[in-house]
This record gives C-alpha cells, structure tokens and sequence, in this order.
C-alpha cells in the first residue's frame, strides 16, 4: 500500500478531523427539512450558505455554512461509518491479496515480511531495483551476443553465456566483475575438456537455471482481477450494494492503491529462483565440473564487495547474507550498470523515471477523483492523497541516503525496513481511518483548505452531482487511471524484453531446448550396451517413455542425426565415477551425480 510518511500533515489532519464531531449527513438533512417544513427553522436562518443572492435552503439543494454544521448536525453517537466492516472487505482483502502476490524469494519468514514492508514503503525503490535487474539481463544478453561466434548455434549458446553470466551476478552481486570470474573459470579449465564439452556443460547449466526459476504469472492475474472487481462493486451499485455516503472517497483510495497492479505484474514478470541455494548448487556443480575438483567452490577471488567483506573480522554467512546480497530483486542498494554496449542500454536515471510513473499515475488519479467529489475542494482526504504522494517519493530518497552512508549490507538492509515499516504503517493506518470514516466530519466535508472559513460549506445530500460523477467522472477517471498503469507495464515489459526471453522462456521453449541440449531430437535407432539397453528395452522406443530419458545418455554419442555438442575426443580417456568409485559405462554421459574425472 504505498510507502508513505509519518507527517505533521498527517497527523494534523487525523487531530482536526477528531476535534469536531462525526457527522451523518442524510440524518442532518432530514431533521432540518422537517424543521423547515414545520416552520420552526427560518430558510433564512445564518446556519445556511449565502451564494450572494440567496441562503442555500430549498427543497433539494441545502448548504450549510461550517459553523451551522458543527452546531445544527453532529451526532456524538456516530463516530465511524456504519456499514465500515463491508468497506474494509470491499477493497481491503483485494489489496492485501495484490501485496501478497508480490514474488518472495525464500529467504525465511521473517524476511519475506520484510520484503512486503519495503514493497509498501517504498515502491518507486522496489520498481527501481526491478527495473535494474531486468537491464543487467539486457545487457548481458547484450555481451553474450558480441562474445559469441556468428552461425546457426549463436543465438542459442548467447542465451546460454548470458543465463551463466546473470548467474554469476546473482551469486556475487557484483556486475562489474562477473566477466572476469567466467573467465577465469573458463581458463583454468582444470577437467581439461574439449570445447564440444565445455559448450555442452554450458548449456546443460543454463537450462537447468532457467528451469529452476518460478513463474507465478496465473496467480497474479487472478487477484489483479478480484482486484478490478472491487473497484467494479464500488463504482456499480447493482454490484457492490448501496453506501452510507459517496463513493468518490472508496474509489479514490482504490486508484491511489492502483500502482499495486503494476508493481506486482513487474515483480512476477521477473519472479526468481525456487530458492537461492538451488542456483548455488548449479554454479558450485558447474565450477567443480570444470575446475576438475570434488568439493565446492565458494570463492569469487575478482569480486571486490565479498573480498572487502572477508577482510572484516566478521563475515555474514552466504545463505544468511542473502536479503542484502542480491536475493531480493525488488531492494538494490547499488544501481550502478556496467557492461554498457552504447545502443540500446536503458540509463539508470531512465529507469528511475519509470518507475515514479505508476505512483504519479495513481496519486494524481485519485486527487482528482477525490477533488470533484462534493464538497468540491480541497479537503481531508485529499490532503492525505498529498501527504501520502509526498511519502512515497521522500522515501527512495532515503533509501539512496542509507545505501550512501552505511557501509554495512546487513545494517543497510535493517536501517532500511524500519524506515519503510514506519512509512508505511503510517499510509495503512491513514487509508484504513479514512474508509471507516475518520474524515466523516463538517471540516472534513466543506472543502475549507481551498474555500477558506468563509467560502467553506457543506452540500448535505448532492445527489445530482453524485450521480454525475458515478456516470461520468468515474468511470472516465477510473478507466484512465488502469489503462495508463497498464501502459506503463507494457513500456517496463519492453525495456526488460531482451534479457527477459532468456530467463523466461515459454514453456514450449524449454521444452524444445531441453531435447535439444539432451541428444532427445535425434534418432531412436542407437546401439546402445549396458544399463542403456536395458533401459530401452523396458521403456520401448525413448520418445515414447516418460522414464527412458533420464536414463538414457544423449543420442550424439553414435548418431549422426544427433545433437552436434557432445563428441568422444580421439586420444583421451574420460571416465565418470560415481561416488562409490564405480567406473560408469558411458564414459561421455554427464549428469549432476557424477563428478567428472580424467
């Protein structure tokens, strides 16, 4: 719900609104019509608006001044709305299913929440880092395509480096040495494997990244729609029911919620790893293959930042450092890009720019909506809509003031999420007040920040502008309001499309790389010895099993209609031995269970 200040004005406006009492227009409006029509309240009487020509009285406009209100309508008894719990449950669940649906890696409980606090106190940040990690996708793919020979195989093995360089970024943090780690893997080559090895250990790796990644795109739609629906039964009466009051403030607050929709589609867009420690074993899994080693590695000897934390008497744990160190794509203490390629990079201050677009796309939608609603003017409510606008660009700002000042990733990360825990309990608490009718008052009601004391009245029941506005102005501004979010969507959609085809695939595509990458396109004619023909024989021909694939090595091996990566090298011997010593059969069949010696 928006990352939003503990203000002055905020404040302000809760201790003015409690200061004079809570008002029930329509039961104001009755009294004084039958105490008009009996004729014991003179139409002339000075608790009424004077427009200049006449006192604001008749049958169906009636207005009164502030001073009439507080002292002809308060009702002590009513303090909040009525029907406030089928408020909350109009809009309130909807919203709270959108911050659920934003992507949360596994990082612990605890964590997780801390994740949501950011995303709710700081939303132009958490887009900001989205939007970032999407760009350093771009423009690996970007280097992958330049560092990969022209010909038939480049597209698919660019994809490949640039999964594998993305990987390595995930792991250290760190973009400006990732290229220098590959390499210098790559270099060390300590399995001493041919290049037809090293090409298909590569992008045997890079598939099993891709596919390790979750994809909550359906769950998302779902609640974007129960989302849109409780903007629906606010602006439907058919469909919502009937309200104690005008429906300007439930769809405003809605609309100011709107950049919600945008945040979470960005999120899941991106979505990430089944877990963080699932991509380390991948990478420690692909090291160990090439370095020719039997135990892990966890040393990225290039990377400043975990070479600068090493030197410290105390170093965070891997997997405990992992809220702060790259896990969560939606905090991103450090933008800074690398690995430019000059045509077609998005800067740092573009993306910033994007990102303040759903916020000035929802604050800007629900002011207006809020404005027009009578008492036209600027009142309580949208007063909050400024405060809490205000809020949530204060808020990045001191994001980037933290990230400059504290070194320390840990305390960084913490200094943080107290920051936008108060931010944002503070914009929960105002949105919740202000729907069960905390700002249900005459100050509140009469548009006196705009009209000033004297101009300030009250319209008790504008039942003809209410249903214009139900007819015109909302719809029309509820409309452009999720037509432009959506917009905005399909443009950050855009700028990540280069990087996001290679983390994000269609399913058909990972299918169709995955029998490409493991011998499955070729020929089921194979001679084959051993456990493979054992396998055959009981599954039958391999494209008609389900199980005869894992077990079966991939077709390059002795069809010429096979895959072209994978080749016995003349003069060398590699065998694979499992982890009891046993010399497997199939000396150039590489699995994850296996460690790979000569």
């Amino acid at each position: 719900m928006g990352g939003l200040s503990l203000n002055p004005l905020v404040a302000g406006l809760v201790v003015a609104a409690r200061l004079v009492a809570a008002v029930d227009l329509k039961t104001c409006k009755a009294d004084i019509q039958q105490r008009l029509d009996n004729n014991t309240l003179s139409r002339n009487d000075t608790i009424f608006y004077f427009n200049g020509t006449s006192y604001m009285s008749g049958p169906i406009d009636i207005w009164l001044t502030l001073p009439g209100c507080q002292t002809t309508c308060p009702n002590p008894n009513i303090d909040l709305y009525d029907d406030m719990w089928p408020r909350l449950l109009t809009w309130l669940v909807p919203a709270l299913l959108l911050v659920g649906s934003v992507h949360l890696p596994r990082i612990g409980h605890l964590n997780r929440i801390f994740v949501i606090l950011h995303f709710m106190g700081d939303p132009i940040d958490s887009m900001w880092a989205l939007l970032t990690k999407g760009e350093v996708w771009n423009r690996f793919y970007s280097l992958a395509l330049r560092r990969t020979l022209a010909g038939p195989d480049q597209e698919p093995m660019a994809k490949a480096l640039a999964v594998m360089l993305s990987a390595f970024e995930e792991l250290t943090g760190d973009m400006a040495t990732v290229e220098e780690e590959f390499n210098a893997i790559m270099t060390e080559n300590g399995a001493q494997l041919s290049k037809e090895d090293l090409d298909y250990i590569l992008k045997e790796t890079a598939e099993e990244l891709v596919d390790s990644r979750s994809n909550e795109g359906l769950r998302t739609i779902l609640v974007i729609v129960n989302y849109l629906w409780a903007v629906l039964a606010a602006l439907v009466p058919e469909i919502g029911g009937t309200q104690s009051s005008q429906p300007g403030g439930r769809i405003g607050t809605a609309m100011f919620l709107s950049w919600l929709v945008t945040a979470v589609l960005l999120s899941n867009t991106l979505s990430g790893f089944t877990s963080r420690r699932t991509c380390l074993r991948i990478m420690e899994r692909y090291t160990r293959t090439l370095k020719g080693k039997k135990r892990d590695m966890h040393f990225f000897p290039y990377s400043p930042r975990i070479l600068a934390q090493a030197k410290r008497g105390k170093v965070d744990d891997f997997i405990d450092a992992q809220p702060w160190n790259g896990s969560v794509y939606s905090y991103r203490p450090r933008k800074r890009l690398t690995c430019s390629s000059g045509k077609g990079d998005w800067s740092p201050a573009f993306l910033l720019a994007l990102s303040t677009m759903p916020v000035i796309i929802a604050a800007v939608s629900a002011f207006v909506i809020i404005w027009f609603t009578p008492t036209i003017g600027l009142g309580c409510r949208t007063l909050w809509v400024i405060a809490l606008t205000a809020g949530l660009f204060i808020s990045p700002i001191l994001t980037w003031a933290i990230s400059r000042t504290v070194h320390r990733g840990r305390t960084a990360w913490y200094a943080t999420i107290a920051k936008d825990a108060v931010f944002g309990a503070t914009g929960v608490l105002v949105i919740l007040l202000s729907s069960i009718g905390i700002f249900n008052t005459c100050w509140c009601w009469s548009g006196v920040y705009s009209r000033g004391l004297a101009g300030a009245y009250i319209d008790l029941e504008p039942e003809d502008e209410r249903l214009y506005n139900a007819h015109h102005l909302y719809p029309a501004m509820v409309g452009t309001c999720l037509a432009l979010q959506v917009v905005t969507y399909v443009v950050m959609h855009r700028v990540m499309k280069p990087g996001g085809i290679v983390f994000r695939p269609r399913e058909e595509e990972k299918m169709e790389q995955y029998r490409a990458i493991h011998g499955l396109t070729g020929s089921p004619d194979i001679e084959m010895k051993g456990p493979a023909a054992r396998g055959r024989a009981v599954g039958g021909d391999r494209r008609e099993s389900e199980a005869a694939p894992l077990l079966l090595p991939p077709a390059a091996l002795g069809s010429p209609h096979g895959s072209p990566l994978l080749r016995p090298r003349a003069g060398s011997h590699t065998s694979l031995r499992s982890s009891g010593g046993v010399e497997d059969e199939h000396p150039n069949w590489h699995t994850p269970e296996y460690h790979l010696t000569t």
